[in-house]
């Protein structure tokens, strides 16, 4: 079985999460000035509600938004369903609103009917792209780039932890919040510590798995959201994710003896009710794996603590798309080329 640690995998998955660390000091130093005026804009407008909008990988990077911007600004976050817009065609007001529309290519129909409706309905609309040369940038009143570079894999790793970054950013100058702006210059430094862990001992539990829950709350949610697709679609592991609020309202019915878990350590104010849940798991007799904070008759996967909890989705992730990658592989699977799927979706 392989140990990913000793030989780097030759694909473009591997490659890419490789870069995020420099793309996330790339992006800080580039985006600097134009964040500032983005942020004074928005203190300006000092919007009711922020809505966001996004598929896949992009749309967990909403959920860390949400989460962000309410704790750290108190400002209400809805998630904007596209087919609102594209299939419907229902009129939304948006008036005193900010939309932030998240997205890799900047080209998908429905996620640009929902911002061109958002736009005429009044909302400040600010996107968030990797590609800068898109309709979703030329629609926008301002464009906060991902600037992650190509990104060919087509599971998004990159471009998901740039797009949280640059949202920690903007989060971070619009409360003019000094704590946050030392963290982010930081932030490399933990990303490549989280590139250098070894998890390979999840190799095993993990090989001819079929099911999964991912386990978090609150920030964690997105980090276990983009987990759980992950593992989907490099691993075809049918993985769920789950808020630990949520799992006695129903899902911890499916959870006996062996079934893994994942849980994925917050370190802030959810984190006792994390360490809750993991222990009734352990009394079922699950397989748990936790991910950052030790717990007795779990296996521990080594994750650093970000210098802001805020930040740990992005430190988890930087960590845990190394080795979807490596268990792709060793599952006899090519995470570059996940079957059924390519790399740009144009839903309607």
């Amino acid at each position: 079985m392989p140990c990913y640690p000793l030989k780097p995998y030759a694909t473009r998955m591997f490659q890419e999460t490789g870069e995020v660390a420099d793309t996330i000091e790339h992006q800080q130093l580039c985006n600097a000035s134009l964040i500032e005026k983005i942020a004074s804009k928005l203190k300006r407008i000092s919007p009711r509600l922020v809505f966001t909008c996004a598929r896949g990988s992009s749309d967990h990077a909403a959920t860390y938004a949400k989460y962000l911007f309410e704790t750290r600004m108190g400002v209400a976050v809805c998630s904007f369903a596209p087919s609102v817009a594209s299939l419907y065609a229902a009129p939304t007001n948006f008036q005193e609103t900010v939309f932030i529309a998240i997205s890799q290519s900047g080209r998908s129909p429905d996620l640009l009917n929902a911002s061109q409706a958002a736009k005429a309905g009044g909302a400040y609309l600010l996107a968030l792209v990797n590609e800068e040369i898109s309709p979703l940038a030329d629609l926008a009143d301002d464009v906060i780039p991902i600037s992650a570079g190509p990104e060919l894999s087509v599971a998004a790793t990159k471009s998901c932890i740039g797009a949280m970054s640059a949202i920690y950013h903007l989060c971070a100058e619009w409360q003019g919040n000094n704590e946050m702006r030392d963290a982010f210059t930081e932030l490399k430094d933990a990303l490549n510590e989280a590139w250098s862990i070894d998890w390979s001992q999840m190799l095993v539990p993990l090989h001819n798995t079929r099911q999964a829950l991912i386990l978090s709350r609150g920030i964690g949610l997105a980090g276990a959201q983009e987990a759980a697709l992950k593992l989907k679609e490099t691993c075809m592991i049918q993985a769920e994710a789950i808020s630990a609020a949520e799992v006695r309202h129903g899902p911890m019915s499916i959870v006996d003896a062996g079934f893994r878990v994942i849980a994925i350590a917050t370190f802030d104010k959810s984190q006792q009710s994390i360490d809750s849940i993991c222990q009734d798991f352990l009394n079922f007799g699950a397989c748990l794996l936790v991910a950052g904070k030790p717990l007795e008759g779990a296996l521990c996967l080594p994750t650093p603590c970000a210098p802001d909890p805020g930040l740990q989705p992005l430190v988890f992730l930087q960590a845990f798309y190394k080795f979807a990658n490596a268990l792709s592989i060793d599952r006899d699977l090519d995470p570059d080329n996940p079957r059924n799927l390519s790399k740009v979706t144009e839903t309607v």
